[in-house]
């Protein structure tokens, strides 16, 4: 386990008194995973990610990283613990009078690395990410998408064990977003590095995350697989990430039964609905339904009216071969 937080507490005072601003708030993180945390605009999102490196200090609570306590850390060993969490903040935080070299090698000068090491490091990782033609480039005469693999690669060059990205794809283009996915990915997999990302974007939790962070209002509603989260939105259970569905006209007039089928993984793609309607000899009239692709396998999910005298039975087998099953009417 590289990341464990423990009953965090994380309030502010404002003009209308003390404000509590992270809840109670605890969940763990696996060495190598990349953890997504979601939530709608004040749910404490980005104030989560801060503590997480002691950017922002807490009330209470514990936040062990690599199996040590940080909390209570004295300044020099708060220094020493940042070398080991690399930031990308979301305005990519670049020095606007440097190269992209220049802001790569910034925290090895810092650490007090000889010229050459340097010259090394920022070579390698700057050709690792697509920047070696880009190097004395400064980052007015960059893209969006060249910023990001900068202020990337600028965390990447202390060689950290985890990498901190606050809403890494909010100034990119679909285009250059899964671009940037891609490469979280890659670096995931190859380094073995932990992220944890803070986003609104819901094709960054599907392409990229192993486990999802849901808060609501500074409290962990919901913290677990990718796909279990997916699982809440199609429910309606997760607030105001979920698309309401209006069933129309000719499904509410519908005689029989209407059902949400929830699949996942291989049997997302296999016929189980249809052989079990021919046996029983059951009607199925699809009302809504989508498929999605998620990091570690498909998603479905659908809304299906059913009629036959077997429906009951129907909805029986149905049951024992998919992910869930519920009746909506």
């Amino acid at each position: 386990m590289i990341l464990a937080v423990k009953n965090l507490n994380l309030s502010f005072e404002d003009r209308a008194g003390r404000r509590k601003i992270l809840d109670d708030v605890s969940f763990s993180v696996e060495e190598g995973q990349i953890v997504g945390i979601v939530g709608l605009s004040g749910a404490g999102k980005t104030s989560l990610l801060r503590t997480l490196n002691l950017l922002q200090p807490v009330d209470s609570g514990e936040i062990f990283f690599d199996g040590k306590n940080i909390v209570n850390l004295k300044d020099e060993e708060i220094r020493k613990m940042r070398k080991k969490i690399g930031v990308v903040f979301q305005s990519f935080n670049l020095f606007r009078n440097r190269t992209v070299s220049q802001n790569i090698a910034f925290p090895l000068k810092i650490q007090g690395l000889g010229s050459r090491e340097v010259k090394e490091k920022v070579e390698k990782i700057s050709g690792e990410l697509g920047l070696d033609q880009r190097i004395q480039a400064y980052p007015s005469q960059l893209s969006g998408g060249e910023q990001q693999r900068a202020a990337i690669a600028r965390a990447l060059v202390m060689d950290p064990k985890m990498i901190l990205l606050d809403e890494p794809t909010s100034a990119l283009d679909p285009k250059t977003t899964g671009r940037l996915l891609d490469l979280v990915v890659e670096l995931n997999q190859k380094h073995r590095i932990t992220f944890v990302v803070v986003t609104h974007d819901m094709d960054v939790i599907k392409r990229t995350c192993d486990k999802v962070a849901y808060l609501e209002d500074g409290k962990l509603k919901f913290f677990g697989p990718a796909h279990e989260f997916f699982v809440k939105v199609e429910k309606n259970e997760v607030r105001d990430f979920g698309t309401p569905l209006e069933l129309d006209r000719k499904a509410i007039e519908h005689r029989g039964k209407i059902i949400r089928v929830l699949f996942w993984g291989k049997k997302t793609h296999e016929a189980v609905m249809w052989k079990v309607a021919r046996e029983l000899d059951v009607s199925v009239n699809i009302l809504y339904g989508k498929i999605e692709e998620l990091k570690h396998g498909p998603f479905g999910a659908m809304i299906i009216g059913i009629d036959g005298e077997q429906q009951d039975l129907f909805i029986q087998r149905l049951r024992e071969s998919v992910y869930s099953l519920e009746e909506v009417q």
